[in-house]
């Protein structure tokens, strides 16, 4: 208990700026059952959701590792139930992350053997804007099935990567307002220009006008709107190289971005398809 508390004085301190919030409901264990982690996030469900699938399908374990000169360890899995854990019977949604065949991880403690060790993730929404993240460890001995806590640094290793994921999520999404906001201008422009042709056919103003008008739309065009280079691209169900591939996009296809993220697009085909492509395969339009 005492380095729980240090870690959520700590954790406190680190993340009050980022609106964090830290839950210190103590929860009452078996002595040979890991403490685990609790703390409770300004953000709605479904973003710690997102964060937290992102997170269970990775293959790396954060905060242990097998070996002493590798400080790493991966090969982990997703599941959706536990051996060790059992079927979860409290609220809000839970995740698996699972490593088999672990030969004493560190950071939990006597682990002196080949194991599977389990990480246990709870995601409940308890108000709008905040959700209870639960992040729990343990590595079980496949021989005596002898249970090795964890001292709780690979469960708040996990959850700096789950909040690394979190600030990148919202990040997206402003970037996603800010896109949808240009797309608002654009449509209001087409209206606006509609509405200056008509009257301009009616009372025969003046070129410049129209031709100012008409700058104006290209340049919103260009900022949302861009074009796959000459050679063909794949069109990707999600935004990773290894993400099911939806269509083939031939050079020069023209593209509507609806999402940004650092290094994909998610965008929408003239046909109507939705699907990602990677920013250095496209270009601004000519």
């Amino acid at each position: 208990m005492v380095l729980r508390t240090l870690l959520a004085i700590a954790l406190t301190g680190a993340l009050s700026g980022a609106g964090y919030g830290w839950g210190g409901q103590a929860r009452d264990k078996k002595s040979d059952v890991p403490e685990g982690f609790e703390i409770y996030l300004k953000a709605p469900e479904a973003t710690v959701i997102k964060a937290v699938q992102f997170v269970v399908e990775g293959d790396t374990i954060q905060g242990t590792w097998i070996y002493d000169t590798d400080k790493t360890v991966s090969g982990a899995v997703s599941e959706t139930s536990s051996a060790y854990y059992g079927e979860y019977q409290g609220k809000g949604h839970v995740f698996y992350k699972v490593l088999h065949n672990a030969l004493a991880p560190r950071h939990f403690k006597d682990a002196a053997d080949v194991g599977t060790l389990t990480v246990r993730y709870v995601v409940e929404g308890v108000q709008p804007n905040k959700t209870r993240v639960q992040i729990d460890a343990a590595f079980v001995e496949d021989g005596n099935k002898k249970v090795h806590a964890s001292d709780t640094t690979v469960e708040t290793s996990e959850f700096a990567d789950i909040q690394s994921h979190i600030v990148q999520i919202q990040k997206e999404e402003q970037q996603t307002a800010e896109l949808t906001q240009r797309r608002k201008m654009l449509v209001e422009t087409r209206e606006a220009k509609k509405e200056r042709s008509d009257e301009l056919a009616r009372l025969n103003e003046s070129e410049t006008s129209l031709t100012s008008l008409r700058q104006k739309v290209d340049e919103l065009h260009h900022k949302i709107e861009v074009r796959v280079k000459s050679d063909p691209v794949d069109l990707k169900a999600a935004p990773f190289s290894k993400a099911a591939k939806l269509a083939s996009l031939p050079g020069h296809s023209e593209l509507l971005v609806e999402i940004i993220t650092d290094y994909w697009y998610g965008v929408e085909t003239v046909e109507g398809h939705r699907g990602w492509v990677r920013q250095d395969q496209v270009e601004p339009l000519p």
